[in-house]
């Protein structure tokens, strides 16, 4: 590949060589590259403890995953067949390209640095908690397998609101709990920075993109406000093209690493579509402290005991949270995010802690009795999904006039008449002994001093568990499993 679209190449999310090389061509080179940055370091236990005593965040700010509820096949463990999605990796050649983001930014997430966790930003994530709380607590029963990504949402709920003006603007920044757009693209874009990273330690890659019919006349300045202050890519082409849909399932295959292509492949995208906002996320690392053992046990699910192997390790020095509804731990991931897992006290459910303030609870656990214990864990693989419509979910939740005909306003965009017809959001989220891997797309359719003696402590997640992955403050990952 020319060297001087080699940078073209490396901030686009992995197109196709080749069609970055006729999108460009040979003489538009961007005026500089940023240079490649060292790896990044992993958040000290010592910072997240200092901003969990500083935040006051929601705990569901990533994306949400929910799995329906099915019986397990007991010759196949927790492991799902995928079947892939039929298209070449990188080829989008059914769609026209029309703007290309420049995403060099999240390759340096050391920009924003320290000026992630000031005081404006904290305070920033505290606005939106509320948003996080009821859209995990909207789209998680706590009866079934599931698992959401809230920043894969809000993500695509900013796209949403940089597209849309007067009162289904304002619907989208209530809900979300920002008083305008510039605090919502700055904020945005901070969470964006900080979670884009590809090292040693593991991978986050977020990824925005508009896909707009042929036919439909749209404004620069908004297109050029989803480039720069939402990192999304814009094409065209006909929607009633089978070779454009499958342009936009590729991409979206290609963007969550074939982690979701069931849900691609089952994905109907009408032929009357006028644009599709598109957002998705792609999250791998390890366990900080490994796992050392297996061994033989029973998971207490819903539906009934199910024989299962556990993962089995003993960290020293852990603190075990207990409340009246449940017992807390959290230990750190590889890439320096925090993992938590709440397991319902006897007489519980995994409902009952959905409905605690876990946001809160997971930056300033204050109502909690805190034990300092060497912790036995033990953990089952588990992999859960989730696939359908949150429309009528965000609507109960305030967002309404972009989804009616009558009163939606797409103005900043175009001045066609355009409404909200579906808002799907598709996930996945798995654990073993080596560490979690999850993806998420949401695509809306327009129409310690010295040693210390420590009680010992078990902690087996041997009946249906909340878990969550944590980021500064911002949950990535929230989700439930009830059966195996």
């Amino acid at each position: 590949m020319n060297e001087k679209n080699r940078f073209l190449y490396n901030v686009t999310a992995h197109i196709d060589e080749k069609l970055i090389d006729g999108l460009i061509g040979e003489d538009r080179t961007p005026k500089s590259a940023a240079p490649e940055k060292g790896r990044r370091t992993p958040i000290k236990k010592t910072l997240v403890a200092a901003l969990a005593a500083a935040l006051a965040v929601s705990l569901f700010v990533g994306g949400i995953f929910v799995w329906q509820n099915r019986k397990p096949d007991p010759n196949s463990g927790t492991k799902k067949t995928v079947e892939p999605f039929k298209g070449t990796p990188g080829n989008y050649a059914g769609a026209k390209f029309m703007s290309l983001a420049d995403t060099s930014v999240t390759r340096d997430s050391q920009q924003y640095g320290s000026s992630y966790y000031t005081p404006d930003h904290i305070d920033h994530i505290n606005s939106i908690g509320a948003f996080f709380d009821r859209i995990t607590e909207s789209l998680l029963s706590g009866k079934e397998n599931a698992v959401v990504s809230p920043v894969n949402i809000y993500m695509a709920l900013s796209l949403l609101a940089e597209s849309t003006g007067g009162t289904s603007r304002r619907q989208i920044l209530d809900v979300i709990g920002v008083p305008g757009m510039e605090e919502l693209r700055e904020q945005s874009k901070r969470i964006w920075i900080q979670n884009s990273y590809d090292n040693e330690y593991g991978r986050s890659l977020l990824a925005n993109s508009v896909w707009l019919s042929g036919d439909l006349a749209v404004r620069e300045a908004c297109v050029k406000l989803l480039n720069d202050e939402h990192f999304a890519s814009v094409f065209a082409g006909d929607f009633a093209d089978d070779d454009y849909k499958n342009a936009l399932k590729q991409w979206l295959s290609d963007q969550t690493k074939g982690l979701l292509d069931n849900c691609i492949n089952e994905l109907e995208i009408p032929d009357d579509t006028a644009a599709a906002l598109a957002s998705t996320l792609y999250y791998k690392t390890k366990w900080n402290d490994k796992y050392e053992k297996t061994e033989n046990g029973t998971f207490k699910g819903a539906g009934g005991d199910q024989n299962c192997v556990f993962n089995v390790k003993t960290v020293k020095g852990a603190a075990i949270y207990e409340t009246d509804r449940f017992t807390a731990y959290s230990e750190m991931l590889s890439d320096g995010n925090t993992m938590w897992f709440f397991l319902p006290n006897e007489g519980s459910t995994a409902e009952d802690v959905l409905k605690a303030d876990l946001a809160s609870f997971a930056s300033h656990p204050k109502d909690a009795r805190v034990h300092d214990c060497n912790v036995t864990v033990r953990m089952p693989d588990y992999d859960v999904d989730f696939n359908r419509s949150i429309l009528e979910d965000l609507k109960k939740l305030g967002v309404t006039d972009c989804a009616d005909a009558a009163k939606a306003d797409f103005s900043p965009l175009t001045d066609a008449r355009l409404c909200l017809g579906n808002f799907i959001h598709a996930a996945r989220f798995k654990a073993d002994k080596e560490g979690v891997e999850g993806a998420a797309y949401s695509i809306q359719f327009l129409d310690g001093g010295g040693p210390v003696e420590r009680p010992p402590y078990d902690f087996t997640l041997d009946r249906p568990f909340v878990f969550m992955v944590v980021h500064g403050g911002v949950p990535i990952f929230v989700g439930t499993v009830t059966e195996l």
